[in-house]
């Protein structure tokens, strides 16, 4: 926040007209609070986002939501404000970092857990070469084309709230608990893996899927370079507290939607989003967790 309130005070004494134009050039964090700043000032003005790493053009360039941080947690202050123009060049990601590649993939991974089998196997086949231009290009390209539906649909179906948000509840806890400074450091990506994991988890201690979903998930972001693990200095009681500030909390549940089996999330009558005792949340992070442990061992 106190770099929004610097923005806004170094743009107001410079001097803006409604038809002055915010443009965004960098990753996710400055397409996010740019696009706050653009919903902000005269309610409204023109955005251009010029995003320059792999999160920022699978997902926050391409997103409505604009938000920034708050000291009791993850995307707590901001609006639904889309970008009037957005530019990607695929070709800039060579020059970034292999991890924040993977970052950015991770959203990627979550649309394909939860919305297409195809896509999930195409990012799969090219987990082994990451930073090829053309391979970015092609998986930029596919998960657009499955998420510009779920914002410009956004009304019609939950669906398209609990798709884009499939395990953000326990990610955005996670990040945000090593964001802190309580845990392991986690950028957005590998907080939503971990998410997406626990959330299968949930599923299947539901019910709701069997194990093979279950290994999907974690086959899917372990052979992407990602986590799939609750940190362990995180604690469980912790994790699940931070998730009363997620915007889906309601009547002292945790709200979330959850997959049945790759590509396939479930439903009830048409609606995607399901409230979470804390006891399932609490044995599926455990669960998560043990998991560590097993891998330790049966390296051993």
């Amino acid at each position: 926040m106190e770099n929004f309130q610097m923005l806004t005070d170094k743009i107001l004494r410079n001097g803006i007209t409604k038809n002055s134009c915010i443009i965004s050039l960098g990753g996710g964090v400055v397409n996010n609070i740019c696009g706050f700043l653009a919903s902000a000032l005269y309610r409204g003005v023109p955005m251009i986002h010029i995003t320059t790493t792999c999160m920022g053009m699978l997902d926050a360039a391409i997103d409505f939501k604009q938000a920034v941080n708050h000291c009791c947690g993850k995307n707590l202050l901001g609006a639904y404000y889309p970008a009037s123009q957005i530019i990607i060049d695929p070709t800039v990601l060579v020059t970034q970092s292999e991890r924040a590649v993977r970052n950015g993939i991770a959203e990627a991974i979550k649309h394909g857990l939860c919305h297409s089998p195809d896509l999930l196997n195409f990012i799969l086949e090219g987990a082994h070469d990451v930073k090829n231009p053309e391979y970015l290009e092609n998986l930029i390209k596919m998960t657009v084309a499955l998420k510009a539906p779920t914002l410009t649909h956004y009304d019609e179906s939950n669906f398209n709230e609990m798709c884009p948000q499939y395990g953000h509840s326990v990610g955005h806890a996670c990040e945000f608990l090593g964001f802190k400074g309580s845990g392991v450091a986690l950028l957005h990506g590998e907080a939503v893996a971990i998410g997406c994991c626990v959330s299968a988890e949930i599923s299947r201690i539901m019910g709701l899927c069997d194990d093979a979903c279950v290994e999907a998930h974690y086959d899917a972001f372990a052979r992407s370079g990602l986590p799939t693990i609750v940190p362990e200095d995180q604690a469980d009681e912790d994790v699940l507290y931070q998730m009363v500030y997620d915007k889906h909390y309601e009547k002292k549940s945790a709200t979330m939607g959850l997959c049945t089996s790759v590509g396939v999330m479930h439903q009830k009558d048409g609606n995607f989003a399901f409230e979470i005792d804390d006891a399932i949340i609490l044995e599926a992070i455990r669960i998560n967790k043990a998991r560590a442990h097993a891998d330790m061992t049966d390296n051993n």
